[in-house]
């Protein structure tokens, strides 16, 4: 008899598996959230200054490119780079950066658990988006090894959150709440507890255990209660989230598929009240590399 082998610290271990549907859900939530939280770069307030003597950024595990894609539009003289372990959505940023013409953004497919295949002090800007999904032990190794890439002056930008969102609906909140002892059972995020991801104040030690210096912090908020621009969509993305956890969910032994489904229902009516209020917290913590 044979045993599944343990998977190394370098196997993608991301709670959820259906790639095509997890494409589709997250272009659209990187088109409402990047509007909703004030653009690519909102913690400055002239954006274009910033990044005026740039040559090179880099967006960690880009997804399907969002990021990169908004970056290269804005920033002509600017070569935008990102890597994800997802081969489709790889194959989508490079269809859509070709679609574009945008000649000075490229993407390709790496771990951000292995050693990163980038040279020492590449890039002036390292952005990375919900690394969270990361287990816990990888994390100084996966910042460290954004510092190496990272040019003398140059800026490492990390941006997590610590729940999907605080709300009024008691459906919500429950899934929230199994989710989030799923994740600390997965070995996801720092809360002893369980109680939230506890990762976004650990941001800034990370950076300084890596070197980087004059560490800064900004926490937009994204408002999508009823009547809202953002509602509906964001609602429709939290719904399809929570969908594509369950086998997550159900995996770690917190709920079962009649509990998800019934939490499932109640949630489809409660979003939809007249007076539903939520705050959608994100937190981004940026540090130098000294010169």
């Amino acid at each position: 008899m044979t045993t599944k082998p343990e998977p190394s610290e370098s196997e993608n271990r991301y709670f959820i598996t259906d790639s095509h549907a997890e494409l589709a859900r997250l272009v659209e939530q990187e088109r409402v959230i990047s509007k909703a939280s004030g653009g690519r770069l909102p913690e400055h307030t002239d954006q274009a200054a910033f990044v005026a003597p740039f040559q090179r950024a880099l967006d960690a595990t880009c997804g399907p490119g969002g990021w990169v894609l908004e970056m290269a539009r804005a920033y002509p003289h600017l070569q935008v780079m990102g890597f994800d372990i997802d081969e489709q959505m790889i194959e989508y940023a490079n269809t859509q950066a070709r679609v574009g013409k945008l000649e000075n953004a490229s993407f390709q497919v790496m771990n951000a658990l292995d050693p990163l295949d980038y040279p020492d002090n590449f890039f002036d800007l390292v952005n990375a988006r919900y690394l969270s999904v990361i287990q816990r032990p990888a994390w100084p190794r996966v910042v460290q090894e954004l510092y190496r890439i990272t040019k003398p002056g140059g800026f490492i930008r990390l941006t997590e959150i610590e729940d999907d969102s605080v709300t009024t609906s008691p459906a919500f909140e429950r899934m929230m709440v199994i989710f989030l002892q799923a994740c600390r059972i997965g070995d996801i995020g720092f809360s002893p507890t369980g109680r939230s991801l506890g990762l976004p104040p650990r941001l800034p030690y990370f950076l300084r255990q890596a070197g980087c210096i004059n560490i800064q912090k900004y926490a937009p908020i994204v408002d999508w209660s009823a009547g809202t621009e953002a509602h509906a969509t964001v609602a429709q993305d939290l719904k399809i989230f929570f969908r594509l956890l369950q086998p997550f969910m159900i995996g770690v032994g917190v709920a079962t598929e009649e509990e998800l489904e019934q939490l499932h229902r109640d949630m489809e009516i409660e979003l939809r009240a007249e007076d539903f209020c939520a705050f959608w917290t994100f937190f981004t913590v940026w540090g130098q590399k000294p010169r």
